[in-house]
């Protein structure tokens, strides 16, 4: 089985739309969406209504769960505004992304937003920050976002010891799941990446061969900030999808 593994939408309908182009052409049996479907982006219902139409199962993010709640204390400014726009714009589809899920289990998988031990918060970039989390991951692999940023960790579950493993040159990761470790991957992020490329992440497992796959796609980036900057959204959220 092929699985397609994608996170942090953030409404960008240009992003989306590259990445379901990506995995029919890829043919995958499934598609995961690992939350925050809306937020910083111009296109949230067109991005609900796309995820919904496409992916087998969506889990909510920090951003959908600060919708749900109408609570955006914890995010920054630029976010904060977006977040305010795009809940006036998805009032009709509260409901929808209310009855998406926390968390998923899958065979030897399990899949979160952030991490094992705070679905929606907590950021995992070092090899300190998963600790915890590998202590409490009962399945073989646990796929995550949040952060924006592709990267694995890889645990040797007979001498604990715990390695990092960046994505190449040119943003891509290969990878073949060895039998003795744990590993906990983020999938980067369709819409928002803050790596320094400004492509979508789009990533492939084989259940099968145990391969994992993330590569990067172009997307229509100019139309997507042309339509930041007529629905008014902080212009800051245009450098970041730019790369800077």
């Amino acid at each position: 089985m092929v699985l397609g593994m994608i996170s942090d939408i953030h409404s960008n309908l240009e992003g989306l739309q590259s990445a379901i182009n990506f995995y029919e052409k890829n043919k995958i049996d499934k598609l995961i969406i690992c939350g925050d479907i809306i937020g910083y982006g111009p296109n949230p219902n067109e991005c609900i209504d796309l995820v919904e139409k496409n992916a087998d199962f969506i889990l909510k993010g920090n951003h959908e769960e600060g919708v749900i709640r109408n609570d955006f204390s914890r995010f920054k400014k630029y976010a904060k505004i977006s977040l305010e726009w795009t809940i006036k714009e998805i009032e009709e589809k509260i409901e929808v992304i209310e009855r998406w899920e926390e968390k998923k289990e899958f065979e030897e998988l399990f899949f979160v937003h952030a991490s094992i031990s705070d679905p929606f918060y907590k950021y995992i970039f070092k090899i300190n920050d998963t600790e915890e989390e590998f202590e409490k991951l009962e399945k073989r692999i646990c796929f995550i976002g949040h952060t924006h940023i592709p990267m694995v960790f890889k645990k040797d579950i007979i001498t604990g010891k715990i390695e990092k493993v960046l994505p190449d040159f040119s943003g891509k990761i290969e990878l073949n799941i060895e039998e003795n470790f744990k590993y906990i991957i983020n999938l980067g992020s369709v819409g928002f990446p803050r790596d320094g490329f400004p492509f979508v992440c789009v990533s492939l497992y084989d259940t099968d061969k145990k391969i994992f796959k993330l590569n990067r796609i172009e997307y229509e980036i100019e139309k997507t900030l042309k339509k930041i900057r007529e629905k008014g959204l902080p212009s800051k959220i245009c450098n970041i999808l730019r790369g800077f």
